[in-house]
């Protein structure tokens, strides 16, 4: 598995960074409800974790696809 690059991880924070916490606070609750004590107050490990095991793909645009959308715009 690579590892993300400077941009990758900046898109990924900028991103998930918010959805990630509003995650982890919905498995707290869950966890605390349950009395399970699983997982710590901080989800910076959680964070870690995600980044470390996503792929971001960025999708291009082949050639061919431009030019056909070049000649259904004439």
């Amino acid at each position: 598995m690579s590892k993300m690059n400077e941009y990758e991880e900046d898109l990924f924070e900028l991103k998930y960074l918010e959805e990630i916490s509003v995650l982890f606070n919905e498995l707290k609750e869950i966890d605390n409800f349950n009395g399970l004590n699983l997982l710590n107050d901080n989800y910076c490990e959680f964070y870690e974790f995600m980044k470390e095991n996503v792929y971001i793909y960025e999708l291009t645009i082949d050639s061919d696809d431009s030019e056909l959308e070049e000649e259904n715009n004439i």
